[in-house]
C-alpha cells in the first residue's frame, strides 16, 4: 500500500487543496493505515480517490471525499466504490465537489442535494 499510495499521493494532495485546510498529506495517510477509521484508498493507474463511511444514527452513509487525477477512470471506479460501501451496509453514496460535479455525477443517478456555505472566522 505504501508504494501505491507514494504514486497516487500527488494526485490526493492536489484535491486537498479544495478541502479548506481541514487535513494535510499526513492526515490522510493516517486514516486509510487505520482500519477503524472508515477511511478508504481507491488507487487508480491515473487516479486516486479516498472514501469514508460515516455511520449516523438512522443509516451508513459512505462519501467519496478527495480525487484527483483522470477524471474518467475516477467515474469507472464509481461502481466498484458503491459495491464496496453497500456490502458493508451503507445505503447512500455521497461526494462533494465544485458545481461542475453536479453535472459530471447526474448521468451515474446522482442529484445534487444541497449546497454548502462557508465563511471563514
Amino acid at each position: 500500500m505504501a508504494s501505491e499510495w507514494e504514486r497516487c499521493s500527488p494526485w490526493i494532495e492536489a484535491a486537498l487543496e479544495h478541502a479548506l485546510g481541514s487535513h494535510n498529506l499526513s492526515d490522510v495517510y493516517e486514516l486509510i493505515t487505520d482500519p477503524e477509521s472508515g477511511y478508504h484508498f481507491w488507487p487508480g493507474k491515473r487516479s486516486a480517490s479516498v472514501t469514508q463511511i460515516v455511520e449516523f444514527p438512522r443509516l451508513k452513509r459512505m462519501h467519496m471525499w478527495l480525487c484527483g487525477g483522470d477524471m474518467a477512470e475516477i467515474l469507472d471506479m464509481l461502481p466498484s466504490a458503491e459495491a464496496f460501501g453497500a456490502a458493508r451496509g451503507c445505503t447512500q453514496f455521497t461526494t462533494a465537489g465544485r458545481p461542475g460535479w453536479d453535472r459530471v455525477m447526474r448521468p451515474f443517478g446522482y442529484e445534487p442535494v444541497a449546497r454548502i456555505c462557508m465563511k471563514r472566522i
